[in-house]
């Protein structure tokens, strides 16, 4: 006998197979749509009351389809977004950290008008430590096997999101509540399910640190320290990972629907009930592979079309463009674009110093005429504005730090370590400075490599406080810098980053600065 499960996470609003970057490119390899087809294929193929369906989140936000759809009031935008999420048949779901991004009210029209149940056990009300959203468990009947899901998301999202959107709210470890909870329900269920967004701080084959231990991501430790759980559906890190290890299969199935993971557990059942799983097995199926699913297409048909019209609005002209040729290579040597989001976050702050990172690697920036498609292709993310306090020796330390994504080969040739490329691309992390003057060199130790830092042709002084301007992501932890931290922030400014775009740009005549103010050799 089998029991298959399907697991999607990550999806980041991408409902239909396009990226948005050509308006009538509908071929992408992507897709909740896609996902759709694979899940019902599966059901077809194995029978629908043997397949368990579930999603870790990250779905309100990504998409330019899910910024025009929070633009809309919730009956006529979300309502369709949810639909679809809902024609998908999921049996259970877990939120996402972005999921959060525009605040409670939005969240909990979606968690209320979906038919899936939303399990959560460590997000909870801060008055009371009870779960906040859905339930702490569920039991479903599939395959004729009793099966408990238990879920947790990733603890972090206190450290990213405005607190305005998590008011009242109190995230915990999930290792902590899963400890106990794993405990109490295995004696009651055949097959035990941690659902989670969030993954492995270590490699879960050798044990081998991958990132730091800062409990963002506590998936090596759940593994190897809960060992009731059989099935283990992760999220977050938008990595493809299949495997079985500890008697525990894992899933990941990577990010925008590309993928759907796929657990089947063979299992016999004896004449008193008792479950014997005699194999399980992992895999990731590619929804490239599978044609959109019209019925998800029907739903947003309508709200597809009004985000295509929405892109392609003009929000402003620019007297030359400020394009990014290539984002690994405008990193290391510097692009038009790069300092023009530094010109606009210092024009909004008046801070001494800016910091800002390439967000997406298929950034191009912006031509003469910017519409909002180039706005949200280029910086996707709902982050706000800070302005935080610092001193010269703080913000060196943090110039340092980023100067340690970077090494030579063998040949010479400037490249970013391993580290920050897998087992998942973290280059959003890599924030570059402006107007400071600074220089590093590569061929000194890491924290060590800075040769040049000065603002306005003078030193940065060790004790002197300075105003950095900084997304909030950064200034409250992501990221893994030295010196930030919550106490140093002095403004969050109310506007996203398309806000401000939209502002900035249409503001006066704006001379885009084309200069180099850093050097790595």
């Amino acid at each position: 006998m089998k029991l298959v499960i399907l697991h999607s996470s990550d999806t980041h609003g991408f409902l239909m197979p396009t990226d948005y970057q050509n308006k009538d490119n509908y071929d992408a390899p992507i897709s909740l749509s896609r996902v759709s087809s694979v899940v019902k294929s599966e059901k077809e193929k194995y029978g629908a009351e043997n397949v368990l369906v579930t999603d870790s989140g990250d779905c309100l936000q990504g998409s330019p389809l899910a910024s025009y759809t929070q633009k809309l009031p919730e009956d006529e935008g979300l309502r369709k977004f949810t639909e679809a999420y809902n024609e998908v048949g999921y049996d259970a779901r877990a939120l996402g950290n972005h999921d959060f991004n525009y605040g409670l009210d939005y969240l909990s029209y979606y968690v209320d008008n979906n038919r899936a149940p939303f399990i959560n056990d460590n997000i909870l009300d801060a008055a009371t430590n009870v779960p906040f959203f859905g339930k702490e468990y569920t039991i479903i009947e599939k395959a004729g096997l009793k099966i408990g899901i238990m879920g947790i998301t990733t603890q972090y999202i206190s450290h990213w999101e405005s607190e305005d959107h998590i008011k009242g709210l109190k995230f915990v470890s999930g290792y902590d509540v899963l400890s106990k909870l794993a405990k109490k329900l295995r004696p009651q269920v055949d097959i035990l399910c941690a659902l989670y967004h969030g993954g492995f701080e270590s490699d879960p084959l050798t044990g081998e640190a991958t990132e730091p231990h800062t409990g963002e991501n506590e998936g090596y430790k759940i593994l190897t320290e809960i060992p009731e759980i059989d099935v283990f559906l992760t999220g977050h890190q938008h990595r493809r990972l299949n495997l079985v290890t500890r008697d525990t299969a894992i899933v990941q199935p990577g990010y925008r629907g590309e993928a759907v993971g796929k657990v089947v557990i063979d299992f016999d059942k004896d004449t008193n009930g008792k479950v014997k799983i005699n194999n399980m097995t992992t895999e990731l199926i590619d929804s490239k592979d599978y044609a959109p699913d019209p019925a998800i297409e029907k739903i947003v048909k309508n709200l597809d079309e009004e985000t295509q019209k929405w892109l392609d609005q003009p929000i402003a002209h620019l007297s030359e463009p400020a394009p990014i040729e290539d984002a690994i290579k405008g990193r290391i040597e510097g692009a038009p674009f790069i300092n023009l989001i530094q010109q606009m976050q210092l024009w909004f702050t008046g801070a001494d110093v800016s910091a800002t990172a390439i967000m997406s690697e298929s950034a191009h920036g912006f031509s003469k005429n910017v519409t909002m498609r180039e706005v949200l292709l280029n910086y996707p993310y709902v982050n706000q504005l800070c302005i935080v306090k610092l001193t010269g020796k703080e913000l060196k330390e943090i110039i340092e730090y980023s100067a340690g994504f970077l090494e030579k080969d063998k040949n010479g040739k400037i490249k970013f370590i391993d580290r920050w490329i897998t087992p998942k691309p973290m280059l959003y992390h890599f924030d570059l400075f402006y107007p400071v003057k600074y220089e590093a060199d590569l061929s000194r130790p890491v924290g060590h490599r800075l040769t040049k830092v000065t603002l306005n042709g003078k030193d940065l002084e060790d004790d002197k406080v300075y105003k950095l301007a900084v997304n909030n992501y950064r200034a409250l932890g992501g990221g893994f810098y030295p010196a930030y931290s919550m106490d140093k922030i002095e403004k969050i400014f109310d506007q996203d980053y398309v806000q401000m775009f939209s502002e900035y740009l249409t503001h006066g005549d704006i001379k885009v600065d084309t200069t180099k103010n850093y050097k790595f050799y």
